[in-house]
């Protein structure tokens, strides 16, 4: 039987190299009209079709000077070069970009903590505070602190004791912690008041009536401007009463930068 003119026989499909070549034959016999008639565009070019083995070394090495710092990380252990087998692994952001250009993110396709924003600070009274009655709708207390927990933005200034201030806008976590004088069982007043002021301005507050030991811890999540001042007020109605230096708890005031905004 003869093979060759089989009807079951299957047809090759002609390689990228062999069209390239009949395309060269053409243009020499017929010239560019000829060839223009049958140019081959993006819209034949079926997958898979053209590999990176039908490239030229230049080609391969141009390619590769433009996706080495976006090839994916899990590869990066391996010889810098193109080849087939990477050519389907997938492309992910670069572990350690060129700098100025894009931020480096982690295994997990996060933005690691070494290029968040570090900036956080607290602090701490050292000493107790005595408060007198608070007189209503008159100027609240403003705790002052002299210690230091940590301060990574230079957001706490010795010369201004009762404040925080914001290095950059954004987004911020804020606390602060009070522990008000043991008192007896007759106790006095009816109110213990802790606010968080932006610039004089009430935040947030915890109000309540007392107890044998009263303690009051107030957390808010704010939006601050560069600048902004963050300050602890405190109130009380039972007349001379102290707010307790105890340890590096209280009174203390917190924040650190959690986002933009």
């Amino acid at each position: 039987m003869d093979h060759v003119n089989s009807p079951t026989r299957r047809r090759r499909r002609p390689s990228p190299a062999l069209v390239v070549a009949m395309l060269a034959l053409l243009v020499s016999l017929g010239g560019t009209a000829t060839a223009a008639r049958i140019l081959i565009t993006s819209k034949d070019i079926q997958d898979g079709t053209i590999r990176l083995v039908d490239l030229s070394t230049a080609t391969k090495a141009a390619l590769h000077s433009h996706a080495v710092t976006a090839n994916n990380a899990g590869f990066a252990s391996q010889a810098a070069t193109l080849s087939d087998v990477l050519s389907f692994q997938p492309i992910a952001a670069a572990s350690q970009p060129t700098p100025g250009t894009l931020l480096p993110l982690n295994g997990a396709g996060r933005f690691p903590g070494s290029v968040m924003p570090d900036i956080a600070a607290r602090v701490y009274s050292s000493h107790d505070q005595l408060t007198h009655l608070q007189i209503p709708f008159g100027p609240i207390y403003q705790l002052t602190f002299d210690s230091v927990s940590f301060d990574t933005a230079h957001m706490f200034d010795p010369t201004r004791p009762t404040q925080l201030v914001a290095p950059v806008g954004g987004i911020y976590l804020i606390t602060t912690s009070v522990s008000w004088a043991v008192e007896s069982a007759s106790l006095n007043g009816v109110n213990r008041a802790v606010y968080v002021e932006v610039g004089g301005h009430v935040i947030a507050v915890d109000q309540r009536p007392p107890a044998a030991e009263t303690r009051q811890v107030v957390t808010t999540i704010y939006r601050l401007n560069a600048g902004d001042t963050v300050e602890v007020g405190i109130g009380q109605d039972a007349g001379d009463l102290t707010a307790n230096a105890v340890g590096d708890y209280a009174p203390s005031l917190a924040m650190a930068w959690i986002a933009p905004g």
